[in-house]
């Protein structure tokens, strides 16, 4: 992880802004902001690693969480009872900076469930995507999908969820946004970047052939 003021620091510094004469901290951070925008996109359509998430959910434990926080303010006045959750019927929101699904498996044993065509062809082994919420018949299961980096919003303590081989990345587009980088150009230096980054990252694991057998 990166902290968003080595990256704001770091780009006042190519920019040779120490003295924060050029840009205040609101036109760089946006710029940031911008660029990792540009990251999220270039690395969803590489169906990157760095974007993969999953989030577990349990009906039961959702539904114990709710009816005490019911019970805790019944008395309290203008309170709303907070619905039951109900994953086959009401379905569940999709999680923050949702992107797009790589998978759905239901807890008891991870199998992989399979998509259905509608809510009417719901079955055990399915589960139905429709208008921003995720339907199963399980009363757990996990998600996992792809996830954006989130954007900073404060920039003394945020983190940005990208590893530290991004920073001059980072750095480098941000500062290209701020000299009127065009949109056509952000997307190319973007997606050049990580093309060259990310080839390198998957096969650096691998185990290498020997030039000769023993």
């Amino acid at each position: 992880m990166m902290e968003a003021i080595k990256i704001l620091r770091a780009v006042r510094q190519k920019e040779q802004d120490n003295n924060e004469v050029k840009y205040s901290d609101y036109d760089i951070v946006s710029a940031i902001n911008e660029a990792i925008r540009y990251f999220n996109i270039s690395l969803v359509h590489k169906d990157s690693e760095f974007l993969r998430k999953s989030k577990d959910y349990d009906e039961r434990e959702m539904n114990a969480a709710i009816d005490a926080e019911n019970e805790a303010n019944q008395d309290v006045e203008g309170y709303e009872p907070k619905e039951r959750e109900d994953f086959a019927h009401k379905g569940v929101e999709l999680p923050d900076g949702y992107l797009s699904l790589v998978s759905v498996q239901r807890s008891s044993d991870y199998y992989d469930l399979y998509p259905a065509t509608s809510l009417a062809h719901l079955k055990e082994k399915n589960y139905v995507l429709f208008g921003g919420r995720l339907y199963v018949k399980h009363l757990g299961f996990r998600l996992n999908y792809m996830g954006a980096v989130p954007e900073i919003k404060d920039v003394e303590k945020d983190t940005i969820e990208l590893p530290d081989v991004f920073f001059d990345l980072l750095v480098k587009m941000a500062r290209l946004v701020l000299n009127n980088g065009d949109a056509d150009t952000l997307t190319q230096a973007v997606s050049a970047a990580v093309d060259s980054l990310i080839p390198r990252r998957r096969l650096s694991n691998m185990r290498s052939r020997m030039p000769f057998w023993m």
